[in-house]
């Protein structure tokens, strides 16, 4: 392939890889991950900038030293006790300098041709770093090009050293060369042994063909470039860097970093995604439980009504025979005649108290049939409520846990679940209950005390006894119904057969009155109670909707970047196969 058709290619793919992590960028700004936003930005502006070389390695391993005879000159300090306590970028300058750019970082400038080509980063001893190093040199490795992994030749064993070799080589697929500098304090046969071992250690680390150079600063301050090792590592910088080669290594680079940081930006997309799923789960059980919760309750208002038209049915048969029994001609009379001179003795005293008799009996046998039957209807709505309190704690405790999405529409997520919790546990209170079964037509709710599941007993009771009350009250009324108070005893007798007659239908009447009362009224109360407990959770309804309007589009944004990057990436590998 022509030089030219290779520079016009990698021209090509250096702007498409521009625009690939531009994407990126952006990405990580909607998610909020300020970290790689950063991190996307410097390797934006790497592309078009020298090789960046970082050097990293334990405390007195050699790397100013290293550093210092690399550049031939003395830029970082060396002492017998350790002096890099910042982060330092080595650049070209026309004149020398140093800036602290932060606290923990200093950049120096310096006219040094090599600088040209390239920029070093020293750093601190990976097992002396403090927080502040920690983070400036992880900022650095995943825009860098290559990392000088520095060992101390008589013993490149230590343990954090080697442990941050799996940050840069492992999570941000770092090209690494070692050196076992101080090279000069082992005999020959020690330090290949030492070598032997780096080597069986970077397989270890899954690096297949580890580059390891043995140097010494020492040598090559004193000038014994044959024995000093460097001679080779600047032969081997110099054809990396130089040419088309270089440029398509420095491209290859910034393209693992960007895959990278797209793997590790695709981890925060499934955590979004699967917490949205559980989300919409979590809503449709709920709306599922409430659905099935009115179904169960209603089911339970039949179930009691049922049993209380039963009840009335079986008491109904009692009263009717007393009531025919008091009818009785010579009981009719001689009530009658005693109640001209006792007014308590009269046969109107006796309907008087007859109708309260009946009424009593039939609340006091409907009675245990209603507290029954609102104690299932209770224990209905309450496993709902604990139900869906539940799902609500379920989902609270499995959000994302990752630091790294700022995402705003999660931010309410915590808020809006506990705003619906606090509604729900409201609910459970007597101001809360009586409060979902008020309306301004029917302050009955508002009559009743006691505590908020017993208030719900009380309110099917007191339905029941209106509506029995109004039952026999209508009965007594239609039976005795055209009957003058003067001729009343008389009336009774001479029309006996037909006040019977019309008391028992008008029983049987006022049953399905009365079936067709506690029915509607219950029915209704059932209706207030849920239609408050969808409004409650219709915030959550509605925050589920926003958190997929709010996801979606990042979602299906990362899958975009995931198509580009391929297909960007499959370009990089069709060119290395050509040139192959």
């Amino acid at each position: 392939m022509h030089s030219e058709m290779v520079d016009e290619a990698l021209q090509a793919y250096r702007v498409n890889l521009g625009k690939l992590l531009y994407s990126v960028q952006q990405l990580a700004n909607d998610l909020g991950n300020a970290g790689l936003r950063e991190t996307v930005e410097n390797l934006r502006k790497n592309i078009n900038e020298p090789f960046l070389f970082v050097v990293v390695g334990e405390v007195k391993a050699g790397k100013s030293s290293f550093v210092n005879a690399l550049l031939e000159a003395k830029v970082c300090a060396t002492d017998i006790e350790p002096l890099t306590d910042c982060v330092e970028q080595i650049v070209y300058a026309n004149e020398r300098f140093e800036r602290q750019i932060e606290p923990n970082l200093k950049k120096v400038g310096l006219p040094i041709e090599i600088l040209k080509e390239i920029s070093i980063v020293d750093t601190p001893g990976t097992n002396t770093m403090i927080q502040e190093h920690q983070i400036i040199t992880e900022r650095y490795i995943p825009n860098s090009d290559l990392t000088f992994f520095v060992l101390f030749a008589k013993n490149p064993h230590q343990k954090s050293a080697w442990e941050f070799l799996d940050f840069v080589s492992t999570q941000w697929r770092k090209k690494v060369v070692f050196i076992l500098q101080q090279a000069d304090l082992l005999k020959p046969e020690d330090l290949n042994k030492n070598i032997d071992r780096v080597r069986e250690y970077a397989h270890q680390k899954q690096i297949k063909s580890p580059i390891i150079f043995a140097t010494s600063a020492e040598l090559e301050l004193e000038d014994d470039r044959t024995n000093s090792g460097f001679a080779q590592i600047r032969d081997y910088i110099k054809n990396m860097v130089a040419g088309g080669e270089g440029y398509r290594f420095k491209l290859r680079s910034v393209s693992n970093t960007a895959q990278q940081i797209i793997n590790e930006l695709a981890n925060n997309v499934q955590a979004l995604q699967a917490q949205l799923n559980l989300d919409r789960q979590a809503a449709n059980d709920i709306k599922q439980k409430i659905a099935a919760g009115n179904t169960r309750s209603r089911y339970e208002i039949d179930n009691l009504v049922d049993r209380l038209i039963g009840r009335y049915d079986s008491i109904a048969i009692r009263i009717k025979r007393e009531f025919r029994d008091s009818l009785a001609v010579f009981v009719v009379l001689r009530r009658s005649f005693a109640g001209l001179f006792n007014k308590e003795a009269s046969m109107q005293a006796w309907i008087e108290d007859f109708q309260e008799r009946c009424e009593r009996d039939l609340k006091s046998s409907l009675e245990e049939v209603s507290t029954e039957g609102s104690q299932h209807f209770v224990d209905g709505i309450r496993q709902l409520l604990e139900g869906v309190t539940q799902d609500l704690n379920n989902i609270q405790n499995n959000q994302i846990e990752s630091n790294n999405i700022t995402l705003k529409i999660l931010e309410r997520r915590q808020e809006v679940i506990e705003s619906v919790k606090s509604k729900v546990n409201y609910l459970f209170t007597d101001e809360g209950l009586i409060e979902s079964l008020s309306t301004k037509a029917d302050s009955m709710a508002a009559e009743i005390v006691g505590g908020a599941f017993v208030a719900v007993g009380g309110m099917i009771l007191k339905i029941v006894q209106f509506a029995v009350a109004e039952a026999i009250l209508d009965a007594i009324g239609i039976a005795f119904a055209g009957i003058g108070l003067v001729v009343f005893a008389v009336g009774i007798v001479w029309q006996r057969n037909r006040i019977i007659q019309r008391f028992e239908q008008a029983l049987d009447s006022e049953k399905d009155k009365f079936k067709e009362a506690v029915t509607a009224r219950l029915n209704q109360k059932l209706s207030l109670i849920y239609k408050e407990v969808e409004r409650i959770f219709v915030q959550f309804y509605d925050y589920v909707q926003r958190e997929e309007s709010a996801i979606a589009p990042t979602i299906e944004k990362h899958k975009n970047i995931q198509n580009e990057a391929q297909q960007l990436f499959s370009q990089m590998v069709i060119q290395e196969d050509k040139r192959k």
